[in-house]
């Protein structure tokens, strides 16, 4: 039987099964390339460890949050991700939002569900909506309230 010898790559470009982070002249060399590949609110290994020098964040929402906090985002990114940040407040301020965390304790065989304050800031750290965006969205939908209130009051 004759074993097929796989052919180099030709160029040193990173691969998805390369051990990350790549060393700092492939990152410059190649670092266009592999930002334009990254989903929008994220960034690679190599940007955090070069760039940054900086731990990445712990997870997907809390790089979006800390990206924001840094103004690293572009204005693409902003606009993207703030209508999905928006989209998802406002869905969590509907009147009988409920999130489920899944099982409370492995084994269980029903899923626990939460409601009110506590669902929507599962809601939005889930997404990572940062703080600084609730806090002024909360702040309008108060006046808005607010005005309402005023209107009806009006035509009593």
């Amino acid at each position: 039987m004759t074993v097929r010898k796989k052919k180099p790559p030709k160029d040193d470009r990173p691969r998805l099964w390369e051990a990350r982070p790549i060393s700092y002249e492939r990152w410059l060399k190649h670092k266009d390339r592999i930002m334009a590949s990254t989903r929008p609110g994220s960034r690679p290994e190599e940007w955090w460890a070069y760039e940054k020098q900086m731990p990445q964040p712990r997870d997907f929402a809390a790089e979006r949050i800390t990206l924001f906090e840094m103004a690293e985002l572009t204005e693409m990114e902003l606009a993207e991700l703030i209508s999905e940040w928006r989209e998802c407040y406002e869905k969590a301020s509907e009147p009988g939002f409920s999130y489920c965390i899944g099982h409370a304790k492995p084994g269980d065989t029903y899923a626990t569900w939460l409601s009110g304050p506590a669902a929507r800031r599962a809601q939005y750290r889930r997404v990572g909506i940062p703080p600084a965006l609730i806090k002024k969205w909360d702040a309008e939908r108060q006046r808005r309230a607010k005005t309402i209130r005023r209107v009806a009051e009006r035509r009593r």
